[in-house]
């Protein structure tokens, strides 16, 4: 999805001529960094637990 730049330009303008907005976006972007690294570290430890289970398996049991 594209915004044009000018509604883009004005919405920051928007959001920082206001104390309340801006608080409010920040507070949004910090849940929503915090909600991205929690994903992150999710699928990190999945792959890192999957990739122990396939290194356990014996040779042959491997897919290919």
């Amino acid at each position: 999805m594209s915004v044009p730049a000018h509604d883009l330009d004005a919405e920051l303008d928007r959001i920082a001529s206001d104390p309340g907005t801006r608080a409010l976006f920040r507070a949004e972007l910090d849940r929503a960094i915090a909600e991205l690294r929690a994903d992150t570290a999710e699928s990190a430890a999945f792959a890192e637990a999957t990739a122990e289970a396939l290194l356990a398996l014996p040779t042959g049991e491997r897919a290919a």
